[in-house]
């Protein structure tokens, strides 16, 4: 048996003993992985490593947390969270000393809550993202790589013939992050030109039934909350 084959299986039997789901699109993400060059599309859990050279015991340990991480991240319920951080009181004196119009305290304090509620909406946008294209290409054979299950891959197609890594923004990827791709056949999409604020719904590598669209991302984002209310944050 390959080494490739035999991983698979204990991937399979470590997600039977957490009491985890397999299902053929956790399969086909963990073949892509188990199909890398030495493994390298797997990520790093702290000390948890998969290669060639681990123990059975080592392998059910890694893939227990790569399946667990899997199902948590597909499960989980977005909320809209201010941060919890004490807020600069610097940031109010720059407002009031370089920006007319905030010289009134009630009208600074209320400019600076917004403003962190802003951020807080910001830190939800990649997160929203990858939950509405999973809505949408799930149907045509498209994976979502929920829970950093791969590295710089965030969906896959189910023959494992393309890798998908998705940004906001064209500028939120840092060198390090970039690197990764060097060497494999990853796409890369982002949906804002930082630069011109045009969005790239146009250049989406994947032919569906009902095109992707920015307008479709909002309409998502509106119904992904209707349906949490106990995700919305109180202003």
């Amino acid at each position: 048996m390959l080494p490739q084959q035999h991983l698979l299986k204990v991937a399979q039997a470590a997600a039977h003993d957490a009491a985890l789901a397999w299902t053929p699109q956790l399969q086909a993400l963990i073949s892509y992985g188990l199909q890398s060059t030495a493994l390298s599309a797997f990520p790093r859990f702290g000390k948890k490593e998969l290669t060639f050279s681990s123990t059975d015991e080592e392998a059910a340990a890694f893939f227990r947390t790569l399946i667990g991480s899997y199902a948590a991240e597909r499960q989980k319920k977005l909320i809209l969270r201010e941060s919890a951080t004490t807020a600069d009181p610097a940031v109010d004196i720059i407002l009031s000393a370089f920006a007319a119009g905030f010289t009134d305290q009630n009208r600074l304090k209320l400019a600076s809550r917004f403003h962190r509620q802003s951020m807080a909406a910001e830190n939800l946008l990649g997160a929203l993202l990858e939950r509405y294209l999973a809505q949408e290409l799930e149907a045509h054979d498209w994976i979502w790589c929920a829970g950093n299950s791969l590295r710089a891959v965030d969906f896959i197609r189910s023959d494992l013939s393309t890798a998908l890594q998705i940004k906001n923004r064209s500028n939120s990827e840092n060198s390090s992050s970039a690197a990764i791709r060097t060497g494999t056949t990853i796409q890369k999409w982002y949906r804002v030109n930082a630069a011109s604020g045009a969005t790239k719904w146009a250049d989406f590598p994947a032919s569906l039934p009902q095109p992707l669209s920015e307008a479709g991302f909002h309409q998502f984002i509106r119904d992904y909350a209707a349906a949490s209310p106990n995700a919305k944050l109180s202003i």
